[in-house]
């Protein structure tokens, strides 16, 4: 008889839970009880599945980019033949969906652990992991942009590398104004006025 069967612990579904719970209070504002509350398991059981906070926090935070952030950059640095101000539009919005959506934590949950890190409640290895993440992330977007100068698709004299830090400004930016409730709208009309405003891009 199958009717009071406990129904069986799920990873998966327990680590985007937790995922969820770092997102909304960051890394320091997250206590063990309120990830065994969300996950619905004791202390015993989160060590045995996930290890200590600190690496849930780093599985967790993998698991953000795996879902919501790298997929937006394959799509923004792979190969296309749209112009690159249409790609730039629409990553920035890319972005805007996840960090407006009304069934997420507002904001971007890298950005928010990022400006979080570096304090004497973070791990000095969690404060590098993020560095390390957002050092990728900016090489791949100089890489884009050295890449569409190479092709002609940017003048030669373009600043890739102050363009580079421009768009990092403005991906930050976007995650600020979302947590303080700005509307997805408000969101897009910042990025369309951002990609307006880049030099070299048509």
């Amino acid at each position: 008889m199958n009717a009071g069967r406990k129904r069986a612990f799920d990873k998966n579904e327990a680590l985007d839970k937790a995922m969820r719970v770092f997102w909304e209070n960051g890394y320091a504002g997250t206590s063990l009880a309120q990830l065994t509350s969300a996950l619905s398991i004791n202390k015993p059981s989160l060590y045995a599945a996930f290890g200590n906070k600190e690496q849930l926090f780093a599985t967790a935070m993998e698991h953000y980019i795996d879902q919501y952030a790298a997929p937006n950059l394959r799509q923004l640095t792979g190969s296309s033949d749209e112009p690159l101000k249409d790609r730039l539009r629409t990553y920035l919005f890319g972005i805007i969906d996840v960090i407006s959506n009304c069934e997420s934590p507002k904001g971007c949950m890298f950005v928010k652990s990022s400006c979080e890190s570096g304090g004497v409640a973070t791990p000095d290895k969690i404060t590098k992991s993020l560095q390390d993440m957002g050092m990728a992330n900016e090489m791949a977007l100089n890489n884009l942009l050295k890449a569409e100068r190479l092709n002609g698709q940017l003048p030669e004299d373009t600043p890739v590398h102050d363009i580079t830090a421009y768009l990092l400004s403005i991906t930050y930016g976007l995650t600020v104004l979302a947590q303080r409730g700005k509307t997805k709208e408000e969101l897009m009309t910042v990025a369309e006025m951002a990609v307006s405003t880049l030099p070299g891009t048509g």
